[in-house]
């Protein structure tokens, strides 16, 4: 076979016009592309296998360029299917009891020396001081145990503008709450973690309320997750390519 025979083993030769291309073969993605705007992100990869040429049917596979665009893709009539997003270890986190989120920029906070945790740093998280690891999303981002219970978190914009911000550490072994979390946020970003023991007080009537014991830290077999907003990665646009 010679290169870039059936479209696959040569570099892209062309800029896609269109997202609906039912061609086989790998093409650039540019703010120009039709129907690219489906797809939230400027700049990007389209990997396209057609199996219906006459129907315009298609599989397509699309690629962002910049870090935290997601991964998506189609299969069907070009123009009519569905775009769906695919979750990854790069998008969602798994809580402290095991619970898959999607999720991203995300920071845990935990005592990396002590953590009883081997899955603290799993996959794509590193450390971001003695007290936390980030994920690719949130490199950059630090945070430091200021007393018992406090944790102060920066070099973000904040606590996610949308969704869930903060997950209280969960019991690996079901998932039980160990402690109850509150958040404050300044103009700068700046973000204050607080963790405290569950304190349940009973009414005259007989009923469970519960409330804010005692600060604690984040016990050695669980983690605290936050999650973030991060700045804009601006990425310079991919050189024009043309067929000579």
């Amino acid at each position: 076979m010679e290169v870039g025979a059936g479209g696959w083993l040569g570099t892209s030769s062309e800029n896609a016009t269109t997202i609906n291309d039912y061609k086989t073969g790998f093409k650039l993605i540019q703010p120009s592309t039709a129907g690219a705007s489906d797809l939230g992100y400027q700049y990007g990869g389209m990997l396209t296998l057609s199996y219906d040429a006459s129907d315009y049917r298609i599989c397509q596979l699309f690629f962002g360029q910049v870090p935290g665009d997601d991964l998506k893709f189609r299969s069907g009539k070009a123009g009519t299917a569905q775009i769906l997003k695919i979750y990854h270890t790069g998008n969602t986190t798994r809580g402290s009891g095991g619970v898959l989120s999607a999720a991203s920029p995300i920071m845990r906070i935990a005592c990396i020396a002590t953590s009883d945790r081997r899955d603290l740093q799993e996959d794509t998280f590193l450390p971001a001081g003695e007290w936390g690891v980030v994920n690719s999303e949130a490199r950059g981002v630090t945070v430091e145990r200021i007393s018992v219970g406090e944790y102060k978190i920066t070099g973000s914009l904040g606590l996610a503008f949308e969704g869930w911000r903060t997950q209280d550490p969960c019991s690996p072994d079901g998932g039980r709450t160990l402690g109850v979390t509150s958040s404050e946020q300044s103009e700068d970003g700046t973000v204050i973690i607080r963790l405290f023991k569950q304190r349940w007080t009973l009414s005259e009537d007989g009923e469970m309320f519960p409330g804010l014991g005692a600060p604690m830290d984040v016990p050695p077999n669980s983690w605290i997750d936050v999650r973030l907003e991060m700045p804009k990665v601006e990425m310079p646009p991919p050189p024009t390519i043309t067929e000579e």
